[in-house]
């Protein structure tokens, strides 16, 4: 039997943030900032060639009511992003950062935090 040759070259993985990562550290703040009142979750889930992250409010006084925030789809290559249901395309990783300081610190996002912490004070 002849000796099987590797076409493969060296293989390892990159230093890099991946939009999954940058999702998480954002999520990871929120709680400090309500008293963990209300939190911040980061789902991710696979459907054929694409990954889903869906950015979660949850407010664990609530019965864990979740309200979902956005959602993300990219395949493999991890660039483009797209956002689902609002037809925005990222290209690069600073553009993706750029969208999710603009999203969060938004005053849509922050009526929607707002009236979360008024139903857990009330």
């Amino acid at each position: 039997m002849a000796a099987s040759t590797d076409f493969w070259g060296e293989i390892e993985a990159t230093q890099m943030r991946t939009p999954l990562v940058i999702l998480r550290e954002q999520a990871s703040l929120l709680g400090a900032k309500t008293k963990n009142l209300v939190e911040a979750s980061v789902k991710t889930r696979a459907n054929g060639d694409a990954i889903r992250h869906s950015f979660d409010l949850v407010v664990p006084a609530l019965g864990s009511y979740t309200y979902s925030l956005f959602v993300i789809v990219h395949g493999a290559s991890i660039y483009p992003i797209n956002v689902e249901y609002k037809g925005t395309r990222l290209d690069t990783e600073q553009q993706f950062v750029e969208w999710l300081r603009a999203t969060l610190s938004s005053p849509e996002t922050k009526r929607i935090v707002t009236n979360l912490l008024s139903q857990v004070a009330a």
